[in-house]
């Protein structure tokens, strides 16, 4: 998404002074009654043709999503997921720049833009509008600053899911069409986890999704774009290609073309069809249903594709980082996975080229184990930490040994005897997003793997919406697998999964040293001496097993072949990215 990761950014406030903008100080405003909804998603879908011929001569397009949506408004820890991304982010909800299908920044709502140790300096170009329910807003320094107001923390119930890079400025001002943002001082000691400052390196990433304050005063921050992408009175608002006309949980969104885009899209109208099972979303492409399959799970599910007539698969290595996370806090179940040791023999005892043999199959292509939790192995940067805790499981079984009792003689794939350690059984909980086979068929590898050294999985799946809602948000699991999504790959957003009390730390994972090598690593402008910081913390991570990474996904997708324009984006929320230049092949 165009936000700085996987989520959003935000940012701290001190002092700003835009006309008609408030300084942000830590204060609420009124929240308005009630919460505005899009018009339903059956009503308008009824009117969208249900042939392929059908939806050319209508300029429209259906794409499948696997993922409900939480609510539109990816700032906030209840709605981060990646199918909103697929339209808040790439569709409605524009900014500074965008990040194209090679990883690159480039300007989008902006004419120019530059950084330096005291600041940024935006010029916003001047075709740059909203659409507000039909009406033409003009995109200005108010909605930067109305965006920073929210998302840099200082309103402190705001429930977002990362700070980073907002609270390095000090202050946001404007004049006419230029933006300035200038830089916190950092005391002597430079910036730590506890208090970023000075320059932040990842500062493209920031004002990517600007929020227009002018249509949303009065409301909770918390509560809108809960149902829609809309204004206080629930008219529909983008500075988009497109805008959300309508949706509704559980079925799908219905996006029109925003008529004041400064690049018209070609296509009329594109909808969303929810359909979660992996294997119904292939079927539903390969019949006619759906035109395209918008990041399906990759598994060995999709291979038909790879030979359906009229229909073009695409996959490249993708900034997905699919791991499993344990949790440390007081939430999980089962309280041993705060030590070390129990961390460690899991990993042992967890064989992960096996699972990507197994699952992937031919489509793996070489697919190996990850082995950082802060850098893909496509990148120049990364270092291979975690590779220290490679399947053993004669180590994890004599780690088990030596701390527990009860358990089996030796490793056996047929044992059913469990280990217990300082009183608790070795029994966890593991969780996933249910009707994904992909990482079905990666539990049940793990489950038997670890059966055999002595260690029992329950295995508890849940809908997409529940489990990202409910349970991974609120850190209430023993074990879980999900991946991370990086717009380009950069490091800066792992900032607030990694770091002590991060935002978006839900395993509770703590080290005060790997903290601060990465608030380091956010203000190192050189990026020879950031990658060291960003390496020095995964080091340690690595050490203390923050969290077992498994590989780097590769980036799916499928679509007929005659609607062109449409481009893979290894992280960019696949391929939702451009979609202006979508169009069906005439």
């Amino acid at each position: 998404m165009h936000r700085g990761f996987w989520t959003a950014a935000a940012l701290a406030a001190v002092a700003l002074a835009v006309a008609g903008s408030a300084a942000a100080t830590g204060a609420r405003p009124a929240a308005h009654l009630g919460t505005p909804a899009a018009a339903p998603f059956a009503r308008a879908f009824a009117h969208t043709p249900t042939t392929v011929a059908g939806r050319k001569a209508k300029l429209t397009t259906i794409w499948a999503e696997e993922q409900d949506v939480n609510g539109f408004n990816l700032a906030l820890n209840c709605c981060a997921a990646t199918a909103g991304g697929w339209i808040a982010d790439n569709e409605v909800q524009h900014g500074a720049f965008n990040i194209n299908d090679k990883g690159q920044y480039f300007m989008d709502l902006v004419s120019s833009a530059k950084a330096d140790l005291k600041g940024i300096t935006y010029t916003i170009r001047p075709d740059a509008y909203w659409y507000d329910g039909g009406k033409k807003v003009a995109v200005t320094p108010a909605d930067f600053v109305y965006t920073w107001q929210e998302l840099n923390g200082s309103i402190k119930s705001n429930d977002l899911v990362s700070t980073a890079g907002y609270d390095q400025i000090g202050s946001v001002t404007g004049k006419g069409n230029t933006v300035t943002a200038t830089w916190k001082k950092c005391p002597a000691g430079g910036p730590t986890a506890d208090n970023p400052c000075g320059f932040y390196a990842n500062w493209q990433s920031l004002f990517s999704s600007l929020y227009p304050g002018f249509a949303l005063k009065g409301l909770d921050f918390n509560s809108i774009w809960a149902n829609c992408i809309c204004d206080a009175q629930g008219q529909p608002i983008s500075n988009g290609p497109f805008y959300l006309a309508a949706y509704t949980k559980g079925q799908g969104t219905v996006l029109k073309k925003n008529p004041f885009f400064y690049k018209p899209a070609k296509l009329e109208e594109i909808d969303f069809k929810l359909i979660p099972d992996s294997n119904t979303e292939v079927q539903a492409i390969r019949g006619g249903e759906v035109d395209g399959l918008m990041s399906p799970t990759f598994g060995a599910n999709l291979a038909p594709l790879q030979s359906t007539p009229g229909v073009t698969f695409n996959e490249v290595p993708g900034y997905f980082f699919e791991h499993l996370d344990l949790q440390e806090g007081a939430k999980a179940t089962n309280p041993l996975l705060r030590a070390p040791w129990m961390r460690e023999a899991i990993m042992l005892g967890i064989d992960r080229q096996g699972i990507i043999n197994t699952i992937y199959g031919p489509l793996a292509k070489g697919l190996k184990p990850l082995e950082s939790a802060v850098y893909f192995a496509t990148q120049s940067v990364y270092k291979p930490d975690f590779a220290q805790w490679d399947y053993n499981q004669a180590k994890a079984f004599a780690i088990l040994k030596k701390h527990c009792t009860g358990g089996p003689s030796a490793p056996d794939p047929n044992t059913s005897s469990v280990w217990t350690c300082s009183g608790y059984p070795a029994t966890f909980q593991f969780s996933w997003t249910a009707s994904n086979p992909t990482r079905a068929n990666q539990e049940a590898i793990i489950e038997a793997q670890l059966k055999s050294i002595g260690i029992k999985i329950v295995a508890t799946p849940r809908t997409a919406n529940v489990f990202f809602g409910q349970y991974v948000s609120q850190g209430v699991y023993d074990i879980v697998d999900f991946a991370w999504v990086s717009p380009n790959g950069d490091p800066s957003g792992y900032f607030e999964i990694w770091r002590c009390n991060g935002n978006q730390n839900y395993h509770h994972y703590c080290s005060k040293k790997a903290s601060d090598l990465m608030a380091k690593g956010q203000a190192e402008p050189d990026p020879t001496k950031r990658a060291a910081d960003w390496n020095g913390a995964d080091a340690i991570m690595a050490q203390q097993l923050a969290t077992i990474p498994l590989y780097q996904r590769p980036s799916p997708i499928a679509y007929r072949s005659d609607l062109l324009g449409v481009q893979n984006n290894p992280g960019q929320e696949s391929a939702s990215w451009n979609v202006e230049d979508w169009h069906w092949k005439s």
